[in-house]
């Protein structure tokens, strides 16, 4: 079946999730805003913000100015290291939905796994599974977390995380991880799959950007769209947010496989939780 932008995946939770979202970090005020309204009236479904964005306010008015019905669309926010815990990260979601102006949010995560106090954030993912009883979220997953620590997380719980959000990029072909996730049944979600347009120069991306008559950018993202990935780019440029929607075409094996090889462990975002290389 052809992907396109109306395409969506199921979760382990029999919720689905659009393949394609706009990410908002490092976006604020009235662009912030107008980007998420240009995005949702532009086909696109889903919103990707985080509590440690510092913007949900504005990813709720831009949600709403932008006349959607909020069954329609898919927002995801993300606890923050500082609301870790029982009842301070359930406390924290009610100020989060207050903000976003709904009463629910289709997908909460723990945005960064506390790999020196990990009891912390199983407490965290304990309280997420209650808020997902509770019909608060209507699915929980994670951030960031690498194998070592959703083996941790998996020890202790049952409730397996729907998603594990993670820098995913054709520089981070992180192989291993996705061959995990999808034998637990985990979607992973690629965010700064374009590398943060930091490699559009490379001969090989430009070769198949020229072959298929698509940017740099474009073939990055379908390159995740084709090994079945959801992909979160962020822009708050109008131009760039409906070039972001073009991606759903088809990359032939040689494509792939060209792209794979280009993995070269970039890491743009680094923490104490990710792995030693």
């Amino acid at each position: 079946m052809e992907k396109s932008i109306e395409s969506t995946k199921l979760l382990n939770n029999g919720v689905e999730i659009p393949l394609l979202g706009l990410g908002t970090w490092e976006s604020r005020g009235k662009k912030c805003e107008h980007a998420v309204e240009f995005a949702l009236t532009h086909r696109y479904s889903m919103i990707d913000t985080a509590q440690g964005y510092d913007n949900e306010d504005q990813v709720g008015k831009g949600w709403m100015a932008s006349g959607r019905s909020r069954e329609d669309i898919f927002i995801t926010t993300k606890i923050s290291s500082s609301n870790q815990g029982h009842q301070k990260s359930q406390r924290s979601l009610e100020e989060s939905l207050e903000k976003l102006q709904t009463d629910y949010v289709d997908l909460l995560l723990i945005h960064w796994p506390n790999k020196h106090n990990f009891s912390l954030t199983f407490e965290t993912w304990q309280a997420l599974v209650e808020l997902q009883e509770s019909g608060l979220t209507r699915s929980i997953g994670v951030s960031n977390f690498t194998i070592p620590l959703l083996d941790k997380l998996l020890e202790e719980t049952d409730v397996v995380p729907a998603v594990n959000q993670v820098e995913f990029h054709t520089f981070l072909y992180q192989k291993e991880l996705l061959e995990y996730c999808r034998n637990k049944d985990i979607l992973i979600e690629a965010y700064s799959p374009i590398a943060r347009a930091k490699f559009f120069d490379n001969k090989e991306i430009q070769r198949v950007a020229e072959k298929h008559d698509k940017t740099p950018a474009q073939v990055m993202l379908a390159w995740g769209i084709n090994h079945d990935l959801v992909v979160i780019p962020k822009s708050t440029h109008e131009g760039r947010i409906l070039e972001n929607a073009d991606i759903f075409f088809k990359l032939d094996d040689e494509d792939m496989q060209a792209l794979d090889n280009l993995d070269k462990r970039v890491r743009l975002v680094d923490g104490p939780w990710a792995p030693d290389w």
